[in-house]
């Protein structure tokens, strides 16, 4: 399925081109003025898809090896068992990815016809999870889950809290300020979809430099290993996380020091920097700002949390030591 589709629009622009606002829209005194100074265009506009995607779970030895559902979620097409299996590890849902045997596309032309809009967990045949629970945690409590909400299926912020996995080694690598802004430009170019939109939203992995690297510095298209899009934020951050879970779930050790940070276009609410701690990422940089919860979370994860990335400045919120 497309990420885009084009529809036709009306389109309003200045025709008058003399004042401070250039050819923006000016607001009119008059209907006279109204209509000599705004010109109308009709157009095709490209628009960011949006449609809703079911997730199934099944367990071949429980009820009859039937599929239920757990939850039904609005997304950009595209990347949706990547998307699936980011969320199904960092909601907590399903922590331990042996418990999945396959995440595939299925289904019964129940959405707009379509088999794509449905996905299928098959969890292993040796796996305790109980479906029973799972759904009263994500499916139960709430059926729709919103493209821009991140949290809106979990009881509570404790319950995630509870989840976050503790790590035995601190996030020490540092990042220089240039390459910040290196690796934000980096994510712009690679967002295909809000280069043709303007509506989606993109994160991107990296890998954070051993000290020693601090004095070769990479550009960040070289340091950028991963960018995925979509409508929602938390999506597209959970997209990036299912596509890339084996490299992050690798254990951080004196023996292989490796870090990773995400570069995301949004702002930081506290779900975003859950999901990245969930999934071990020790940096999270944004274009835009922060919740005061987002911050405080950040803290007690030990992740550095940058925002607000332009070329004028550079907000850091937590572990300023880490940005050189």
């Amino acid at each position: 399925m497309s990420r885009v589709k084009t529809f036709p629009i009306t389109r309003l622009v200045s025709t008058n081109l003399t004042g401070e606002q250039g050819n923006s829209l000016e607001l009119a005194n008059s209907p006279e003025r109204e209509q000599s100074s705004v010109g109308r265009l009709a157009i095709d506009d490209t628009i960011a898809s949006e449609e809703p995607l079911e997730i199934w779970l099944k367990h071949p030895l429980k009820q009859g090896g039937n599929a239920s559902l757990l939850l039904t979620t609005m997304r950009s097409p595209g990347d949706d068992v990547a998307l699936v299996t980011g969320w199904l590890h960092s909601s907590g849902l399903l922590a331990n990815s042996a418990d999945i045997q396959s995440v595939t596309h299925t289904g019964s032309e129940r959405i707009k016809g379509n088999e794509a809009n449905q996905i299928l967990v098959t969890l292993h045949p040796q796996s305790d999870f109980d479906i029973t629970s799972g759904q009263s945690q994500s499916g139960s409590h709430i059926e729709y889950v919103n493209s821009g909400c991140g949290v809106c299926g979990q009881r509570s912020i404790e319950v995630l809290l509870d989840k976050i996995p503790q790590r035995d080694m601190p996030n020490n690598a540092s990042l220089l300020s240039n390459e910040v802004l290196s690796l934000a430009n980096a994510l712009r170019q690679q967002q295909t979809a809000f280069a043709a939109t303007g509506g989606s939203h993109g994160a991107g992995l990296f890998v954070l430099p051993e000290s020693a690297d601090l004095n070769a510095p990479q550009t960040g298209a070289n340091r950028l290993i991963d960018v995925r899009e979509d409508i929602g934020r938390h999506n597209a951050l959970d997209k990036l996380i299912g596509a890339n879970l084996p490299l992050l779930l690798v254990e951080n050790t004196p023996e292989k020091p490796k870090e990773y940070g995400v570069v995301i276009s949004s702002r930081i609410s506290f779900d975003l920097v859950q999901k990245a701690a969930m999934a071990n990422i020790g940096m999270i940089l944004a274009m835009g700002a922060p919740s005061t919860l987002a911050i405080e979370l950040a803290k007690e994860c030990d992740i550095c949390l940058v925002g607000f990335i332009s070329h004028k400045r550079i907000n850091v919120y937590t572990c300023n030591h880490r940005i050189v």
